[in-house]
């Protein structure tokens, strides 16, 4: 049977449904949305929908994933065990998710910066952590001896904190739960919901502007202050006029993105959300790609090729795959204009290409690099002839699971 998971796009919540259905083998098709259902009981997201009426609540969600099936013990071996994965599922949602999301969601541009806020979530999750590093010390997995839905839901909950606020001296208080964490984000059950997950190497910066530009603003107000320490009394009131606080305090209005204006002043018949989830809930991609050619304007967006230009350092194919999550992952700022695979192809050991084709607004790929330093990493060729050859190239890469170009297909990961 198929189950569907109702849930807007990233949500970390709904990770440990996806995963507990990969460890089950059970079937749940993903439907990207912003609004429940009208069959949502509760009115809200996630939604499970199943023939005997929707579930609500992610932990109730996974626990009925968990369920379906009992061999693989997702729920506990025993019912001591069970009561613990309760236990932890409880410990996640208030402590482990709520100051974990307080602390990255300024960062990911889902609610307005608060230091205040932020200071006091990141205590709370340091308390929270301390205690699931020091539960680990002496075991492999949370409950039991093997990974259940309590290790699927801490995990799920720490992978944002983990890839864009936790930096390397924050995570190095916790070397159990690092070990841990480790092994169940790098389980193949794990890579096919959440890709492979880039560390964070630095604390991104809580503003509702990108890290650089925000950081950029906090360095110059020092740089303009330093050298009134030393000038006459005089010269300070000088200094302290009202139109020159206005110019050092009144805030910047943020510069609208290059794609926002786009759609504003020269609006588009082909609409990206409405593509993604063609995608996504096609039955066959053959009849994906027919709607997407009958939809598709070449005036305005562009279907871009890019090769990575230092194939002849991929030596091991999980870290050439590393380098393809981590190119993902860093496009998050134009997400809602961004579409395509990223692939390797080639012999594992010998040669591996990294390739990809991406669907982008406009008719450049300098947003793509301005967002993502990692794509000044590839050449890239615009597709202007879009020819029935081309169309079966781009179904390959798009689509299929190769070969491509005549190569096997190594690893292929899907960015929409």
């Amino acid at each position: 049977m198929t189950y569907k998971l109702h849930t807007d796009a990233g949500n970390f919540r709904a990770f440990k449904v996806l995963i507990a259905a990969e460890y089950n083998g059970v079937n749940v098709e993903v439907v990207d949305t912003k609004t429940p259902p009208a069959s949502s009981n509760m009115k809200k997201l996630p939604m499970l929908e199943t023939s005997s009426g929707s579930i609500s609540n992610t932990n109730a969600i996974s626990r009925f994933i968990a369920g379906l099936r009992t061999d693989t013990q997702l729920l506990g071996a025993t019912v001591f065990d069970a009561a613990q994965v309760d236990s932890w599922l409880e410990f996640c949602t208030l402590d482990i998710e709520l100051p974990a999301s307080i602390w990255f969601y300024p960062v990911v541009g889902y609610m307005a910066a608060n230091p205040s806020a932020t200071g006091k979530a990141k205590g709370d999750l340091s308390k929270a952590l301390s205690i699931v590093n020091n539960h680990l010390k002496d075991k492999t997995y949370m409950v039991g001896e093997a990974i259940t839905l309590a290790d699927i839901a801490i995990a799920s909950a720490l992978v944002y904190p983990f890839k864009f606020v936790a930096d390397p001296k924050f995570r190095s208080g916790y070397p159990h739960l690092m070990r841990w964490f480790n092994t169940c984000v790098n389980q193949p059950h794990f890579v096919s919901v959440i890709g492979a997950v880039v560390l964070a190497d630095k604390e991104s910066t809580a503003s509702g502007a990108p890290a650089a530009a925000a950081s950029s603003k906090k360095e110059k107000a020092p740089k303009a202050k330093a050298p009134k320490q030393e000038k006459k009394k005089e010269e300070k009131k000088k200094e302290e006029k009202p139109q020159e606080m206005d110019v050092e305090e009144k805030p910047k209005k943020k510069e609208e993105h290059i794609f926002k204006i786009m759609d504003k002043e020269s609006p588009s018949p082909f609409v990206m959300d409405e593509w993604k989830r063609t995608y996504s809930n096609c039955s066959e991609y053959t009849e994906a790609m027919d709607v997407f050619w009958k939809t598709f304007d070449s005036k305005g967006w562009s279907i871009y090729r890019g090769d990575y230009m230092y194939n002849d350092e991929n030596k091991i194919l999980f870290m050439t795959s590393n380098l393809i999550g981590g190119f993902i992952q860093r496009t998050e700022e134009i997400r809602k204009w961004l579409f395509g695979t990223m692939t390797i192809r080639g012999v594992e050991g010998g040669e591996m290409k990294i390739s990809c084709y991406y669907l982008i607004r406009g008719d450049s790929i300098e947003p793509l690099c301005k967002c993502n330093d990692s794509a000044l990493c590839y050449n890239w060729t615009k597709i202007t002839d879009f020819n029935e050859d081309f169309k079966k190239t781009l179904y390959d890469y798009w689509c299929s699971d190769g070969p491509l170009d005549g190569e096997a297909c190594l690893d292929s990961r899907i960015y929409k």
